[in-house]
């Protein structure tokens, strides 16, 4: 099979459009053998606008007379069994560039009318080449929440190419979330699922089950427009004027606070509000996050009184919230500290992490275990509790919780300090049984 990519991004291989395009044609690649894939980068080609003169339809028909890439783009387009296009929605529809090279497909057509069996619109023009049997799919992401009721014009430009019905779309809102490396765990298991379509896409058609994934939203509507709100970095009110000159522009961390503040989960409020102080130790700033009932703010005067305060360096931060190292191992080993009520860090999950629609489980979404810090300070706990109540019993009672615990693992992932935490209790209970001091 003879795949041709038309890249319509000008930010070519770095949109994010073409990671989606990427994990579909590698699960096509997973299910087909005979597979050549041409990739055309329209950003880096020379495609000057159509001039309307139809010299490609009597002076020398099916040739354009503009000297350019076009000519060997039509050849591509007859090469290729499968089109997949591929691109960001500009203005509700196409960008420019890869309108141009829409528009140049004019000397593929013949220059009589002709009503055609399930053609979109009024009139049409038969094709010079036969174009029977060949595929198209429509790739696309967008900025807005959903893809929904955004791509009417896309909609209708391709319908009127291929006609309603006679091509595949994936399309994606949140785009922008794609190069965001602290939402990667989200965005990856979305691109799985666009994997998962290009290998069923392969097989004969994507299912109900996987376009059910596909569609569903990245984050909840309200914490992807937070987001994206704080990502400009400048303030909603922040107006040009000659008085008052350009708006002032935000730190990269601040930037980075607003934007973790948006995806607290308003349902996980304890009944009392929290205020969670950053102080990034590396540049120096420091902000306050309250946690209410009504949402999170962000405070950059230090008014409020904290409850709990991270001591990082917000690059130790980021490479946390990006799944880079785990927290806890960074604070073993004392890359950021905390102080006040440390309920916040056992409890991080609740507050900041699965911001998003639940999806609902399917053989095509396996869920991944997650860690519990509070399963490696259980053995501890009681060891300091229970043998200074009572030694001999106390420290079976600690053998005991440490043999018990490896049954919590069915549900969390076990890490290297859970294992070390059981090790180091039962040695410590079997010590003192043997008559080591207490201390």
């Amino acid at each position: 099979m003879n795949i041709l990519v038309i890249n319509g991004s000008p930010k070519d291989t770095n949109s994010n459009t073409y990671r989606l395009t990427t994990a579909f044609l590698d699960g096509m690649q997973q299910e087909l053998r005979d597979i050549h894939i041409k990739e055309l980068s329209i950003s880096r080609m020379d495609i000057r606008p159509c001039l309307g003169c139809f010299s490609c339809w009597n002076r020398t028909p099916g040739q354009c007379c503009i000297q350019d890439d076009m000519r060997q783009i039509i050849q591509d387009l007859l090469w290729a069994d499968t089109t997949v296009w591929s691109f960001p929605l500009y203005y509700y529809s196409v960008p420019g560039p890869l309108k141009n090279l829409i528009d140049r497909q004019l000397p593929m057509l013949l220059p009589f009318m002709e009503e055609r069996a399930g053609q979109v619109g009024n009139g049409g023009h038969p094709t010079r080449y036969d174009m029977s049997g060949k595929k198209t799919v429509v790739i696309s992401t967008c900025g807005f929440y959903t893809a929904k009721g955004n791509y009417d014009g896309v909609y209708s430009l391709f319908d009127h190419l291929c006609g309603r019905g006679n091509y595949t779309t994936v399309f994606c809102g949140q785009g922008e979330l794609f190069r965001v490396l602290e939402l990667s765990a989200r965005t990856n298991e979305y691109l799985s699922y666009v994997k998962q379509a290009g290998q069923e896409y392969a097989r004969g058609g994507i299912s109900d089950q996987t376009q059910e994934l596909l569609d569903q939203l990245l984050l909840p509507r309200e914490t992807f427009e937070a987001c994206s709100d704080a990502s400009w970095g400048i303030d909603r009110d922040g107006t040009i004027t000659e008085e008052n000159g350009p708006a002032r522009k935000e730190s990269d961390t601040l930037i980075f606070t607003r934007q973790m503040a948006a995806l607290y989960r308003g349902e996980s409020y304890p009944g009392k509000d929290t205020v969670l102080e950053m102080y990034y130790t590396d540049v120096e700033e420091r902000y306050q996050i309250l946690l209410g009932k009504d949402g999170s703010h962000v405070y950059t005067d230090g008014h409020l009184t904290p409850t709990t305060k991270i001591e990082t360096p917000v690059t130790v931060w980021r490479s946390i919230a990006a799944g880079e190292i785990r927290g806890d191992e960074a604070m073993m080993q004392g890359l950021y500290r905390v102080k006040g009520d440390f309920t916040l860090m056992l409890k991080w999950d609740t507050y900041f992490g699965g911001s998003r629609p639940q999806a609902k489980q399917t053989e095509t979404a396996p869920t991944q275990k997650s860690t519990n810090m509070n399963i490696m300070l259980i053995p501890w706990i009681v060891l300091w509790i229970a043998p200074a109540i009572h030694k001999q019993w106390g420290c079976l009672i600690s053998i005991g919780v440490c043999a018990l615990v490896p049954l919590i693992f069915y549900r969390n992932r076990k890490t290297v300090y859970d294992i070390l935490t059981n090790a180091l209790v039962t040695g410590v209970s079997v010590a003192m049984l043997a008559g080591c001091s207490e201390k």
